[in-house]
């Protein structure tokens, strides 16, 4: 029984985070009045995408021998369908998971897309976001900080939900800075900025949760940095201490309906 329903009521971008972070695979289809496509998904991330405007690209992907080249092609390809299916407000989705990897898309073979590993979610849709987001830059692919990630893990007390794009706005004693939530736990969260403050600064945390939720503020500690590289991974790990209002549970709240979408996709798709 696959796992549907209309983007009036659940839009697209909540349909892929779930997705993304049950870890699901398959195939999301989605169809509007003037404009349908689809995502094949391994794991959660995405391995490529198909829409009338990235279709060329996606020819360009499979049939690229270089490695390199056909990468940056699938990523540009994904980005540009993902922009077009943003685009349909009302219309239908569709996942339905697949033990198997896709062989065919259109026509053309992409077993090569499984062989050199799908795209993280969450790094696509946050460059989506910037992309369409005249004052902020978008920057290449990302790489890997090892040691910041290991720092990362040690730092880290409750479990992350992500992907989530979240804006949100840091303030310190002396500067404010605009940037991303990409994950979030009741004890904190990743940030994502293209400049960063100093690590260890107290500061506060002021961002907008969806489905009614509304507006959180917390005080939070800058518990480590990722400073290498103008990139998705680039952030700083926060650490919540004091939560203003009702914020923790408001945070709590989404977390766990979240995790019910989650369980939710796991059992019909």
């Amino acid at each position: 029984m696959p796992y549907s329903g209309r983007l009036e009521t659940r839009p697209l971008l909540d349909v892929i985070q779930i997705i993304a972070y049950s870890q699901q695979s398959g195939v999301l289809s989605v169809k509007g009045t003037k404009a349908k496509g689809l995502l094949i998904f391994d794991s959660g991330n995405v391995v490529c995408a198909y829409s009338p405007s990235a279709l060329a690209l996606l020819v360009k992907a499979a049939k690229e021998t270089d490695e390199g080249s056909r990468l940056a092609f699938r990523r540009i390809q994904i980005l540009a369908a993902l922009r077009e299916l943003f685009e349909i407000a009302e219309g239908d989705y569709r996942f339905v998971k697949k033990a198997e990897p896709i062989g065919e898309l259109e026509g053309l073979d992409i077993k090569t897309f499984y062989a050199a590993g799908a795209l993280d979610t969450g790094d696509l849709l946050l460059v989506l976001e910037k992309a369409m987001d005249e004052h902020m830059e978008v920057h290449p692919a990302p790489k890997k900080d090892a040691a910041a990630e290991r720092e990362h893990q040690n730092q880290r007390r409750h479990e992350r939900y992500g992907p989530v794009v979240l804006r949100g706005r840091l303030r310190t004693h002396d500067r404010t800075y605009e940037g991303f939530l990409t994950n979030l736990s009741v004890g904190g969260t990743f940030f994502h900025a293209d400049s960063l403050p100093s690590s260890s600064l107290p500061a506060e945390l002021d961002f907008d949760l969806p489905g009614g939720l509304g507006a959180c503020c917390v005080r939070c500690r800058i518990a480590w940095l990722r400073a290498r590289g103008p990139d998705a991974k680039r952030g700083a790990g926060l650490s919540f201490e004091e939560y203003e209002g009702e914020s923790r549970e408001k945070i709590s709240s989404y977390i766990r309906g979240f995790r019910e979408l989650a369980a939710d996709v796991d059992r019909k798709a």
